[in-house]
């Protein structure tokens, strides 16, 4: 089983499927581990082509000690158990131990700052990537951000995701369980909190309707930003093409802040985990193509000059998959790795990741201005 250089923990999941499939796609064999066999053997029998795929099934418990064990051998974690502020620690301290290369779905901000903290060092001093938000809702939107900051005389980003999405068990339970943290944007150079159930009216692109646009949904950019020379102020904000879902996501922070804040941290989560079940408490059926429509647009402005690039795509979760995959695949290949936190397009610049999903018929990035 240590002969696989990869492990996807959380297998049995949609997103970890997904993770499957496309490791099946770059031929690189993997193990598909989670904490119910049944289960695992059920998910694997949903991945396309799977019968000539290189795998093996590991039932694991969720412990450090557990984890390190499975994941000593390999080279990369593929870590898709949310939510990430009660899960991911355990895991992220596994592949440490481990020495194997991180990579994680999140989009959590509290626990990547936290874990960049406690972690990144350590990783960095062993020679292995951190990396955090390999998925469509963070990967996407942080092209379009670095082919701004490209231009010289850009300071100033401004960036919006519309996805199109049906959310999966786990990312409905992060959405809501980020009630209980705060999200930030960059402003002069220094991360700034969004005031609590912060809402914000914009246009879709190309159309004449208006998305409400939400921090609360995952969103990394800024972080990867702090250390830039010259990016100074990056806001980002999610505009579900489902109106609904985001208002629904505004009106539990709201309940959260007016009545589970003060409660003991137990409380708040098992009550947010039982609003959670009621947003989402089964798997969603695979995106369609011709209706699971994202747009990903940054705006870059500076003294003198203002551009914007936009990039059209589709089928989120899908991109996830790939992501995990193309990340794995560099890893794995390059005789000289990347090492600690850095975003997918940092750590193997964003043009490769770009050319990956155009590869692959997801996404399209237009300069617009």
């Amino acid at each position: 089983m240590s002969k696989k250089p990869v492990v996807v923990y959380g297998a049995s999941g949609y997103t970890g499927q997904l993770t499957c499939e496309f490791l099946r796609h770059y031929q690189i064999p993997f193990i598909a581990a989670g904490r119910n066999r049944e289960r695992l053997e059920e998910a694997m029998k949903r991945v396309p082509g799977i019968e000539t795929a290189d795998y093996e099934l590991a039932v694991v418990e969720h412990d450090v000690a557990a984890l390190t064990k499975l994941f000593s051998g390999a080279k990369v974690v593929c870590n898709v158990v949310g939510p990430f502020l009660l899960y991911g620690e355990t895991v992220v301290q596994a592949a440490l131990e481990a020495g194997c290369h991180y990579l994680d779905t999140t989009g959590e901000q509290a626990f990547m700052l936290d874990m960049r903290d406690k972690y990144s060092a350590g990783f960095a001093k062993r020679g292995l990537y951190f990396g955090p938000c390999t998925a469509y809702q963070n990967a996407v939107m942080d092209i379009a951000c670095h082919a701004c900051a490209e231009h010289e005389d850009i300071d100033t980003i401004e960036a919006v995701t519309i996805p199109a999405v049906t959310p999966t068990v786990g990312s409905a339970h992060t959405l809501v369980q980020m009630a209980r943290a705060k999200e930030y944007f960059l402003e002069n150079g220094q991360l700034t909190a969004w005031p609590p159930a912060y809402s914000a009216e914009m246009t879709a692109p190309f159309t004449t309707r208006t998305v409400l646009g939400i921090p609360g949904a995952g969103l990394a950019p800024p972080l990867w930003f702090t250390s830039h020379p010259r990016i100074r102020n990056l806001k980002a904000l999610c505009a579900f093409g489902n109106r609904q879902l985001a208002e629904q996501i505004i009106g539990i922070n709201k309940l959260y802040h007016n009545e589970l804040k003060n409660l003991p941290e137990e409380e708040q989560i098992k009550a947010l985990a039982k609003i959670a079940d009621g947003v989402q408490s089964g798997m969603p059926p695979r995106e369609n193509p011709l209706t699971a429509r994202n747009w990903d647009t940054a705006t870059g402005t500076g003294l003198t000059g203002r551009v914007q690039y936009t990039i059209y795509s589709h089928s989120g979760y899908q991109q996830t998959g790939l992501l995990q995959a193309f990340v794995a695949s560099c890893l794995l290949r390059m005789t000289t790795p990347p090492v600690g936190f850095h975003s997918p397009s940092q750590a193997f610049g964003y043009k490769n990741v770009l050319a990956t999903l155009e590869r692959f018929g997801y996404a399209k990035m237009v300069k617009e201005i």
